[in-house]
């Protein structure tokens, strides 16, 4: 089913046409098999050269470097982080092509040339290769995808170091506390990603002066009616939910304890309630009305309903046993699945957890992509170039994956990222006309390097890996371990001391009961 969809021609980027007459010619064609080897299957040149024709970065001449060499030349650089550009270059050649390249007169350019093929590419071209690889595709109901009928997905963010250079801290500034920058440079990702195959439905990227709940407005229009959102508790807010359910997708989002202020309005028989998600701009227009009445003397303005939507609470102990020791923490979850009879509380609860999935991609991002290094660009071209070609490198990773998996109907969670990339590494210098036949051997050697099932019960508590102060607090923590564990839910039932009540509708305030509410999707 992949392979359909990404094989298949003008699926994502309008049709342009490109001169390929340079590509027949000798030092054309051994160029031509320059390129990322087995993931070239996933960005295929044709729509690398699609891509460029767009951005308005194709040529009207055949190179020495040509783009397209240039494009999968930064993307050999994610993937092979620990080499320098000129071994990299040398890498994408077989042993068999470097030498004839030189007799044709074709030689290894050096860095200063590689440079300055980066700057002429620029970033437009990979922002629009990620954007085709992140189509959505029409995928299986299966357990570990989805739930309720709905593909389960996840977005957050994380922050992504550049290089240390003055151009860089000018255009990335760092973190601001008291009025003084601290801290290395930073580059905010904001990435939506699909629970089940870890694949990513979206990214997009900002200055630490935009917080993740700004960035997600960006992501909307990757969102669609068969779709359930897991999302922390720094998402939610009245703007940003019923945006996202005018895209038809349904939530399931953390709150915060006290904030926002959640009454029952209607106890369910699950332990969970209905409330209002009120418009804070209405409440304190509201307030506002209030106060001012109150100060002029006059009695406080005519009672009404304050703007909002209706929403699902649950809450829920959660106790988690690590070597023997306990820790319980409450859990309010809000969400836009009503019917306790469809979507039980505890199945919701349980559900939540696979948010985590969306902080393993980044982690593999961050780590087995990145290496725990800043990117390698001197300048905001480069280093925005450089992070978009990883976030190209992991999705084309992760839909190998999912290739292989679906060979063996497994669950692409078992399948170890970290030797994929080693398969993709090993596999640089395939040749298009061994693709399809390499491919088939990679698929089912993953499938027998599965990791086990188990793991889906660890934990890897949070650290602060860098501070910005030399003085100790808190925060700082010893360097997290993998450890089993187990945990045990209890869901709380509703307060006793607010009665359920079914309020009566308005024009201001939808209804809260049950009666003309409908499941529109199918399982």
């Amino acid at each position: 089913m992949i392979v359909e969809i990404i094989s298949k021609p003008g699926a994502s980027l309008s049709v342009h046409g490109v001169m390929p007459s340079g590509w027949s010619s000798p030092v054309g064609r051994l160029l031509s098999q320059a390129g990322l080897g087995l993931l070239s299957w996933v960005v295929p040149p044709a729509l690398v050269d699609e891509a460029l024709a767009v951005a308005g970065r194709d040529e009207r001449r055949f190179r020495a470097l040509p783009s397209r060499l240039g494009v999968y030349f930064v993307l050999a650089l994610c993937l092979l982080r620990t080499k320098s550009g000129n071994a990299t270059i040398r890498a994408m050649f077989s042993q068999e092509s470097l030498p004839r390249l030189s007799v044709l007169g074709w030689w290894p350019p050096a860095s200063t040339a590689l440079t300055k093929l980066r700057d002429r590419i620029g970033v437009v071209p990979f922002q629009l290769l990620f954007g085709a690889l992140a189509r959505a595709a029409p995928t299986r109901n299966r357990p570990w995808s989805h739930a309720f009928g709905l593909e389960v997905c996840a977005w957050d963010g994380t922050e992504v170091e550049p290089a240390d250079t003055a151009a860089n801290r000018e255009h990335f500034p760092p973190h601001h506390r008291t009025g003084v920058a601290r801290g290395p440079s930073k580059i905010r990702v904001l990435v939506l990603l699909s629970c089940g195959s870890r694949r990513l439905l979206g990214a997009v990227t900002g200055p630490l002066s935009q917080g993740e709940p700004t960035l997600a407005y960006q992501l909307l229009p990757r969102l669609h009616d068969r779709m359930l959102l897991l999302a922390d508790r720094c998402f939610l807010g009245y703007p940003l939910w019923t945006a996202a359910r005018e895209r038809g997708a349904h939530l399931l989002w953390r709150a915060k304890q006290n904030t926002p202020k959640l009454p029952v309005q209607h106890a369910l028989p699950d332990g969970s309630w209905l409330s209002t998600l009120h418009a804070p701009a209405d409440a304190r227009r509201w307030a506002r009305n209030v106060r001012r009445n109150k100060q002029r003397g006059h009695r406080p303005p005519t009672p009404r309903p304050i703007n909002g939507i209706v929403v699902r609470v649950v809450e829920a102990l959660i106790t988690v046993t690590v070597d023997g020791v306990t820790r319980t923490e409450k859990y309010r979850l809000v969400t836009s699945l009503l019917d306790p009879a469809h979507a039980p509380a505890g199945q919701l609860v349980a559900l939540y957890a696979r948010r985590w999935t969306a902080e393993t991609g980044i982690k593999e991002i961050k780590t087995t992509l990145l290496a725990k290094r800043p990117l390698r660009g001197h300048t905001p071209i480069r280093a925005q170039q450089e992070l978009w070609a990883t976030l190209i490198v992991y999705q084309a990773i992760r839909l190998l994956i999912s290739h292989a998996a679906l060979t063996q109907n497994l669950d692409p969670s078992r399948i170890s990222f970290t030797s994929a990339r080693d398969a993709a590494e090993h596999a640089i210098t395939t040749t298009p006309a061994d693709t399809s036949r390499h491919l088939q051997w990679v698929a089912q050697d993953l499938c027998r390097q599965l990791i086990t099932v188990h793991t889906h019960h660890r934990v890897y508590p949070r650290a602060l890996k860098r501070t910005t102060t030399r003085y100790p607090h808190r925060s700082k923590t010893p360097q997290p371990t993998s450890t089993k564990a187990s945990y045990q839910v209890h869901i709380l039932p509703t307060a006793e001391t607010t009665p359920p009540t079914t309020t009566k509708p308005t024009p201001h305030q939808p209804r809260t009961d049950l009666s003309s509410w409908h499941w529109t999707q199918s399982l």
